[in-house]
């Protein structure tokens, strides 16, 4: 007959996994390379009411 037991022992060491490490190391390094400029990019030049879009490229320049 098998029992299952519902009390699980803790781990004994509390290290971090390396994955780990590496996932959260690849997160800090992505929200720079792409927050950061994002954030200290200048002002748009283009005037928010004369901005149309992607269907900028098919109106007719008159």
């Amino acid at each position: 007959m098998t029992t299952l037991d519902l009390h699980i022992a803790r781990p004994t060491h509390t290290s971090v996994d390396r994955s780990t490490v590496t996932a959260v190391l690849t997160a800090v390094a992505l929200v720079l390379l792409m927050g950061v400029p994002a954030l200290i990019a200048p002002a748009s030049e283009i005037a928010a009411d004369g901005w149309h879009g992607n269907a900028a490229a098919s109106v007719s320049l008159r």
